[in-house]
């Protein structure tokens, strides 16, 4: 009898893990033209319930290394490493110039430029900028093309002393007398080596006014008494694209006064860790409903863009990493005379990467619509004994969300479900079905053999 049961116990779980792997629409591997690299997705344990089971297949995942936890920063379905603007959602991943930087945060389209420097910060780079250091000049006519030095008032030309055709805000001998500037007693007068007091103003010139004279005034064109330069680079921070000198510009910068070449910003609220005293982990730059972490339980489903009669998948972010969770979905409004369908609106979630909740990839809660507009919708949780951080038993959270959809009128099946207008559908498949009717058949034989 101990026998036959252990071979029961054995079977039940062979079962249920091959009825759940079995019944993926996913593919068997994962393998894109676009990465060298493919291999087996990962798997994750099984069973809506929380209490173990088969392995399972995750829904809802990018392209690359794993289906479960590939790292696609921008969520556009490409891994950070195969992305061509890891940071800006762009699934279509277009680079009309070829330069390895796609379109959507390219800042030369026209123009190959791998570098994507932008001296003057004005979001066009300097390879197709006719105005490289932006103070108001074409390059062709600009005697400084990389110094901001405009035209100033009453005069018809950038300065330039010795009319050598180098102005003087990036000339290092002004004067053109072989001494430089800095070891000049008199850098603007090449007659003139130790200048007397009324000299003075005439040999040290200060254009833009700050008490600073020109040729040690790290923005010659920019009042900026303090001369403030937090990387010590020749630009003052008034007039320096990069401030704080880690290789981003200002303008690209999540952390533009504190050095930060890698950029990293794990909660993605813009903010660098670097310089960012919270974490909060923001969805597609909400940062009103972030998520923290050492907060009370909190959840969060972003507002989505589908069409009518299409599946619109419902998403499910939380506060808390892994923490298994008894979801309810219920739509609270809908456009007049509109139809809907939820499917898998109940179940449960129990992995998370790292705040999105993985549902199992035929226990997906998604929304149906029939009509075009917004369908407004509430999601609850409820966590599986206690919360890991308060310890509250069974704490719940609740969120609403939109779904607008476009597109004309569609039949959506909405079949005989609980409320008019609406089905709420839980699939199950054919092989966890076959699975489950096998493990009955050999309960009923344990009984008989006790019987006899």
């Amino acid at each position: 009898m101990k026998r036959l049961t252990l071979i029961l116990a054995t079977a039940a779980v062979t079962l249920l893990g091959w009825g759940n792997a079995f019944a993926q629409d996913s593919p068997g591997f994962e393998c894109d033209n676009s990465f060298g690299a493919c291999g087996t997705p990962n798997q994750s344990g099984g069973g809506g319930c929380g209490c173990g089971g088969g392995s399972i297949l995750i829904n809802n995942t990018d392209l690359g290394d794993t289906y479960q936890f590939a790292d696609d920063y921008d969520d556009d379905g490409w891994e950070d490493d195969g992305d061509n603007c890891a940071r800006v959602l762009n699934p279509d991943q277009a680079d009309s110039d070829g330069d390895g930087i796609g379109d959507a945060c390219d800042i030369c389209l026209s123009v190959p430029d791998e570098l994507q420097f932008d001296i003057d910060g004005d979001m066009i780079g300097d390879a197709c900028d006719t105005d490289i250091d932006g103070d108001g000049l074409l390059n062709a006519d600009d005697n400084c093309e990389t110094m901001p030095n405009p035209i100033l008032p009453g005069l018809t030309a950038q300065i330039d002393t010795d009319l050598d055709g180098l102005g003087d805000a990036c000339d290092d001998d002004i004067d053109n007398d072989g001494i430089t500037n800095l070891e000049d007693g008199c850098p603007l007068d090449a007659q003139i080596t130790t200048p007397t007091s009324e000299q003075q103003a005439s040999c040290f010139p200060d254009a833009d006014g700050d008490g600073i004279w020109d040729a040690l005034d790290n923005c010659s064109s920019i009042f900026n008494p303090d001369q403030a330069n937090l990387n010590g680079s020749s630009f003052g921070d008034e007039c320096d694209p990069d401030v704080d000198g880690d290789g981003v510009h200002n303008p690209f910068d999540n952390c533009a006064q504190t050095p930060n070449p890698d950029q990293i910003d794990s909660d993605r609220d813009g903010q660098g860790e670097a310089c960012d005293s919270r974490f909060c982990y923001t969805v597609f730059g909400d940062t009103t409903n972030c998520l923290d972490p050492e907060g009370a339980l909190s959840v969060y489903s972003p507002g989505a863009l589908g069409t009518t009669g299409q599946p619109e998948l419902l998403r499910l972010f939380a506060n808390r990493e892994s923490q298994p969770m008894e979801y309810t979905w219920r739509v609270v409004s809908t456009p007049d005379g509109a139809d809907y369908r939820l499917e898998n609106a109940k179940g449960t979630v129990t992995i998370s990467s790292p705040y999105e909740y993985r549902y199992l990839s035929d226990e997906a809660a998604r929304l149906v619509g029939s009509k075009a507009g917004d369908y407004e919708l509430e999601l609850t949780v409820k966590t599986v004994w206690e919360d890991r951080k308060s310890g509250i038993v069974n704490d719940t959270a609740n969120f609403r969300t939109v779904v607008s959809l476009t597109g004309d009128d569609a039949d959506v099946n909405t079949g005989t479900g609980d409320s008019a207008g609406c089905q709420v559908a839980n699939a199950n498949s054919g092989a966890g079905s076959a699975a489950w009717l096998l493990l009955v058949g050999l309960v009923g034989l344990v009984i008989r053999r006790r019987k006899n």
